[in-house]
């Protein structure tokens, strides 16, 4: 039970509320960067923010726009169609899920509803997963405005956090102004409808029109078993998913036997920008050479308790993450609490246990 209530806790903490700052009147909005000509990244300004949702990329060419990842919600894919049309008159005729998680395709009913030609591609493992959580979606929804005011409001008047730690300014302003935008969450849950991909491919998919090329490739298990990136070499430009996530990775149940080979078969593509599937535009490889940092560590870590025959509870306990916690957080007392919620006290060092013990991860809805 007390795990259970640690998961529940901590995905509420990561999928559901915004951060401290000024509520934005509209919270399913993107800020848009070009990256190249006909290339745009929409990024969510603060990774935190309520909805929590994926950033996406769109390339326009001659024959059409193609999309990578399509938002988690009807709005921010509405955002997506109205950025499209702002830049071109052509359609949207290609979009590929980098994986299944909601934050990532369920924006996908506006793509469809304004661009109802364009083809919809995913690895099998996510069509997989889109099919089969797609009822539990509907039924999730109804209850989960509820929840969130019902365990932030108990959180803040016992002055805690949704982890239960003494409560500091920061989170109580984030906790707070998450309340303050369940309305409008509450209504777009419920006009959401899950659209299930029209094909898929397991290793690459390359398109090439007007010259430009587009590559999507599946390089291995990392945060998913489905996870596709975009390349477009040309251009020197790659779109991860959430197989890099920042300023604190996102890792739920990370196949920590495979993460390692993805992420240096990213930097082995010669990148010169990364969009991740949450957080900033990156530049150079700093990020994703802490993110390979963290993944060995633990890894190592949990291959040594695993030898001496501890119990999982208490071999996730002992894993030391003092090498590379401050790394991510610089100090700041708000990003140590989401490292703590989403990386220390999260999934990863469980799966580490789960595949030094031959189980492997189990990635959960």
């Amino acid at each position: 039970m007390k795990k259970l209530l640690g998961f529940v806790l901590s995905a509420l903490t990561v999928v559901l509320l915004c951060p401290a700052g000024d509520v934005s009147a509209n919270p399913f909005e993107y800020s848009w960067q070009q990256l190249a000509p006909g290339v745009w990244a929409a990024i969510r300004q603060d990774p935190f923010e309520l909805p929590q949702e994926g950033n996406s990329v769109f390339v326009v060419t001659e024959r059409g726009v193609v999309l990578f990842d399509a938002g988690g919600s009807p709005g921010m894919g509405e955002a997506i169609v109205a950025k499209v049309r702002s830049v071109t008159d052509k359609p949207v005729t290609h979009v590929v899920i980098s994986h299944w998680h909601g934050d990532h395709m369920r924006g996908l009913q506006a793509i469809k509803a304004a661009f109802p030609q364009a083809q919809v591609f995913a690895h099998p493992h996510s069509r997989d997963f889109i099919v089969e959580t797609q009822d539990r979606w509907l039924k999730r929804r109804v209850s989960m405005v509820p929840n969130i005011r019902k365990n932030v409001a108990a959180a803040l008047g016992n002055n805690q956090d949704m982890s239960g730690r003494p409560l500091i300014k920061e989170e109580q302003d984030w906790l707070q102004k998450g309340l303050s935008i369940t309305d409008q969450l509450d209504k777009e849950n419920n006009r959401t409808a899950y659209v299930v991909p029209d094909a898929t491919f397991e290793d690459h998919l390359t398109l090439y029109a007007g010259g430009r090329e587009i590559q999507f490739l599946h390089l291995g298990n990392a945060h998913t078993a489905g996870d596709l990136v975009m390349w477009l070499p040309q251009e020197k430009i790659v779109a991860t998913g959430d197989v890099v996530t920042g300023p604190v990775p996102l890792m739920p149940s990370p196949y920590t036997n495979e993460y390692v080979g993805v992420l240096n078969r990213i930097k082995a593509l010669g990148f010169k920008t990364l969009v991740p599937g949450h957080g900033p535009v990156e530049s150079d490889t700093q990020y994703v050479d802490l993110l390979i940092d963290t993944i060995q560590s633990v890894s190592a870590q949990m291959k040594t308790l695993v030898a001496q025959g501890l119990s999982q509870e208490a071999a996730v306990a002992k894993v030391d993450y003092s090498g590379v916690e401050g790394r991510f957080t610089h100090g700041d007392p708000f990003l140590k609490n989401r490292f703590q919620d989403y990386v220390s006290r999260a999934g990863l060092s469980a799966a580490a246990y789960l595949v030094e013990t031959g189980k492997g991860p189990q990635e959960v809805f």
